[in-house]
């Protein structure tokens, strides 16, 4: 007898938006996957937590809060300098 198992990977994705209620805008598309949070063709790598908030950079310096993307799952805040947008999960 053999058996034989698929390895899963875990993701989600989510849309996100300067302002949510605008059908007219188009929604940034981004994906977590592991430790990694992909923006369109940019792969970024998880830097660390502080409280609820995530960090993001290409590469980390070892100063999680000053990342290039903040993110906080929990309300869908995602900010990348002076960007801010509000993001939802599919």
């Amino acid at each position: 007898m053999s058996l034989a198992a698929c390895d899963r990977n875990d993701y989600v994705t989510w849309h996100c938006k300067v302002d949510p209620t605008n059908v007219e805008e188009k929604p940034l598309r981004m994906i977590l996957k592991g430790s990694t949070m992909t923006v369109g063709e940019q792969i970024y790598n998880y830097c660390g937590s502080l409280g609820p908030q995530s960090y993001f950079d290409i590469n980390c310096s070892g100063k999680a809060d000053q990342s290039a993307i903040t993110f906080t799952s929990k309300t869908g805040a995602w900010k990348k300098g002076d960007e801010t947008l509000s993001c939802v999960s599919l």
